[in-house]
C-alpha cells in the first residue's frame, strides 16, 4: 500500500511536470528577443539554487560535498543546463508548438541512454509506444502536412532544439546512475546550485554585459516564473518521479507536452488543424501504453 502511494505520487509530479514544462516553451518565446539565452538559464537556476537553499536548510542541515560529489552534480546540471541555453536560441527561430513536439521525442532516446549506462532493457511494448509517441510528435512537429514531411521541412531551430533535447534526454538516466541516498531536496539543491556556477562561468560576459536597467519589468517576471516554477518545481518534481519510476515511464509523460503547449496557443492563435490534434492524440495513446509496461 505505501508503494502504491509512492507510486501514485510520483505520477501525479510528472502530471504537473509536464504542464509545467509545456508552459515554458511560450513564456521563453516572449522574452527571448530581449535578453540572452544563457543570461535567462543563470538566472532560472540562480532563483532556483535560492529557493532551494531554504527549503534545504528548513529541512534538514546543508552540508557542502566533497569534490567527487560536486561532479556528479555536475555532470547531471550540464544535462539540463545545455537544454535551457538550446531551448531559448531555438525558439528565436522556431515556434513553442514546434519546439513542443520536438520534446516528446526525449522518452526515446532517454530510453536508448538509460539502456546503455545503466542496462535498463526495453520490452516489444514499450519499444511499440516509443515509436507510435515519435511518429506522433513527428507529425505535429510537420503541422500535419504530407508534403512537409516528405520535404523534410525543418530549420536550423528545430535541429538546435533537438541538439538540446539529445543532451536532456541524459537526465533522469543520470539520476538514476548517480543518486547516492541524498533527499531529494539535496540532490536538486546542489544540482541546481552547481548549473548556476558553470551558467555563471560560462556566461560572464554576457550577464555583465546585460543592460538590467533597461529590461522591461514582464521580462523580469517572466523569469522569476520560469525560475520558480520550470526551475525550481520541475527538477523537483522529476527528481522525486525518478527515484520511484523507471526513466521510460518518467519521460513519458512528455508526450503530453504538445497537447498543453496547443491548448495554451488557442488562446491567441485559434484551434489547431484536425490533422495536428490527431497527431497529439497519438504521442497521448503513447504515454498511456508507457504506463501500463512493466
Amino acid at each position: 500500500m505505501k508503494n502504491l502511494k509512492v507510486a501514485t505520487r510520483a505520477h501525479g509530479a510528472m502530471l504537473l511536470y509536464a504542464f509545467l514544462v509545456s508552459t515554458s516553451f511560450p513564456v521563453g518565446k516572449a522574452i527571448t528577443d530581449q535578453i540572452d539565452p544563457v543570461v535567462v538559464s543563470f538566472l532560472r537556476f540562480f532563483l532556483a539554487t535560492l529557493i532551494f537553499a531554504v527549503v534545504l536548510g528548513v529541512r534538514e542541515k546543508i552540508t557542502f560535498p566533497r569534490a567527487r560529489d560536486f561532479l556528479r552534480y555536475a555532470v547531471i546540471s550540464f544535462s539540463i543546463g545545455a537544454f535551457f541555453v538550446l531551448m531559448f536560441e531555438a525558439l528565436k527561430l522556431t515556434t513553442p508548438v514546434k519546439t513542443g513536439a520536438i520534446f516528446t521525442l526525449l522518452p526515446l532516446i532517454s530510453g536508448l541512454i538509460g539502456f546503455v549506462l545503466m542496462g535498463i532493457r526495453v520490452t516489444a511494448r514499450q519499444i511499440t509506444a516509443l515509436i507510435i509517441g515519435s511518429l506522433g510528435a513527428v507529425w505535429v512537429l510537420f503541422e500535419g502536412s504530407l508534403d512537409a514531411l516528405l520535404n523534410f521541412d525543418l530549420g536550423p531551430g528545430e535541429y538546435l532544439f533537438a541538439l538540446g533535447v539529445l543532451s536532456f534526454a541524459a537526465y533522469a538516466p543520470l539520476i538514476k546512475k548517480l543518486h547516492r541516498g541524498e533527499s531529494t531536496v539535496a540532490l536538486t539543491f546542489w544540482v541546481v546550485a552547481s548549473g548556476a556556477v558553470l551558467l555563471g562561468l560560462y556566461g560572464a560576459p554576457e550577464i555583465i554585459a546585460t543592460p538590467w536597467q533597461s529590461i522591461d519589468w514582464t521580462v523580469y517576471l517572466a523569469v522569476g516564473y520560469l525560475g520558480l516554477f520550470n526551475t525550481a518545481g520541475t527538477f523537483f518534481l522529476a527528481k522525486f518521479a525518478s527515484v520511484q519510476l523507471p526513466p521510460a515511464k518518467v519521460m513519458a509523460y512528455t508526450y503530453l507536452t504538445p497537447g498543453f503547449v496547443v491548448t495554451l496557443a488557442i488562446i491567441g492563435n485559434g484551434i489547431p488543424t484536425a490533422s495536428v490534434m490527431a497527431g497529439i492524440a497519438v504521442t497521448v495513446v503513447a504515454m498511456i501504453l508507457l504506463q501500463r509496461t512493466s
